[in-house]
């Protein structure tokens, strides 16, 4: 089967090259920077995507335990704030960039997503359908 014709979730496999957490990736931005990662959190979606340490942080809404998670779908409803992902402990996979102005707020990186699993039965709960921003510039 040619590539054009493939789902994009089959097109897209890639091997990640780091697990981590939330507290390394605040720790260190740098270490994680344009890197395929996997991470483990507590995700809230809605006005404001992120991924928390724990779920305490996630409902205190403590934004210096958290990292910016962006999902750029298409649609609201297709959106990962709108899976069964949002206000659960999830694995996200996907690509950690620089913040677009880093040092200005406490963000220094935001996680570029490309699918999530549910810790509590290992289903994945969102996936990305179409190419990210960053494989649109490759």
């Amino acid at each position: 089967m040619s590539a054009a014709l493939m789902p994009y979730a089959a097109y897209a496999q890639k091997s990640y090259q780091a697990l981590t957490n939330v507290i390394s990736l605040l720790d260190s931005p740098e270490q994680y920077f344009d890197k395929a990662i996997l991470v483990d959190g507590y995700f809230v979606g809605f006005h404001h995507d992120a991924l928390y340490f724990s779920k305490d942080h996630a409902e205190l809404r403590i934004s210096s335990y958290a990292i910016n998670v962006l999902d750029d779908s298409d649609t609201e409803e297709g959106s990962l704030s709108f899976s069964p992902c949002n206000g659960e402990w999830v694995q996200l996979s996907g690509t950690f960039i620089k913040a677009q102005q880093p040092g200005i707020s406490y963000a220094q990186g935001r996680l570029v997503i490309d699918s999530a699993m549910l810790h509590k039965n290992g289903d994945i709960c969102w996936q990305r359908t179409t190419p990210s921003f960053l494989e649109r510039q490759k």
